[in-house]
């Protein structure tokens, strides 16, 4: 019926989907921009998204920052209950049978946490798949190469043994791509090797992730995970 693919911000999620749609060959439908300042457009909006993914017969149904698009059922007097609504139109949605093998939810939060309980349950979402960054060096640089490569930059295992003890763990493809953007231009204004620049790139590295903020999106991801499987083992003590 659905999946939830959570993890710390800058893992990939949404890159993820994109990839296992494109395997599986069928449309993926991104639901986005379908609230309205019109008192009862957002829910007219709504109707005519699930007519139209009914329509299509099979598809992925793609919802991006889940915590924040699906409502709530308790929303208080802010919105004049309209979280409310939206929550409860989704849930009746995610939960026809009818639709099981056609349309298939994939759900993308950093904080599946605020995702309400019941939208989570199975029969609406089967399977919750964990993503984390890199648990080691070898990971990291395994991440900054393949990004580098693709701006033709050949980083080599002696670039790797020269600035192991630099190399971050903890990094996310997010941050890679910065790095390897640097280490890109860094290799082109200046008229240095690969190693050189990407020595340079990790010289006062900081991630752009607070470390306390990681360590919780990390940790929530793994008590989502419905199969420890799913979790390096150096995060399976926060199950």
């Amino acid at each position: 019926m659905g999946y939830l693919v959570c993890g710390p911000v800058g893992t990939g999620k949404t890159y993820l989907v994109e990839c296992l749609a494109g395997e599986a060959g069928i449309p993926v439908v991104k639901l986005k921009n379908f609230r309205d300042k019109w008192v009862g457009s957002t829910e007219g909006n709504l109707e005519k998204i699930f007519r139209l993914l009914e329509g299509l017969g099979r598809c992925f149904v793609f919802i991006d920052e889940a915590d924040q698009a699906l409502g709530r059922r308790d929303s208080g007097t802010n919105d004049a209950g309209l979280s409310g609504r939206i929550y409860g139109m989704f849930a009746e949605q995610m939960s026809k049978t009818d639709n099981r093998g056609k349309l298939v939810w994939v759900l993308a939060s950093s904080r599946p946490d605020l995702i309400e309980v019941d939208l989570k349950r199975p029969g609406r979402v089967d399977v919750k798949i964990p993503i984390f960054p890199s648990t080691t060096p070898e990971e990291s640089f395994a991440l900054i190469r393949a990004l580098s490569k693709r701006r033709g930059i050949q980083l080599t295992d002696e670039d790797f043994k020269a600035v192991r003890e630099k190399i971050p763990t903890l990094l996310t493809p997010g941050a890679a791509e910065v790095l390897a953007v640097k280490i890109y231009r860094n290799s082109k204004t200046e008229k240095i090797s690969p190693r050189e620049a990407l020595s340079h790139a990790l010289t006062g590295y900081q991630s752009p992730v607070p470390p306390d903020v990681m360590q919780f999106q990390i940790a929530l991801a793994a008590k989502e995970a419905t199969d420890g499987e799913f979790v390096p083992e150096q995060f399976r003590s926060l199950r």
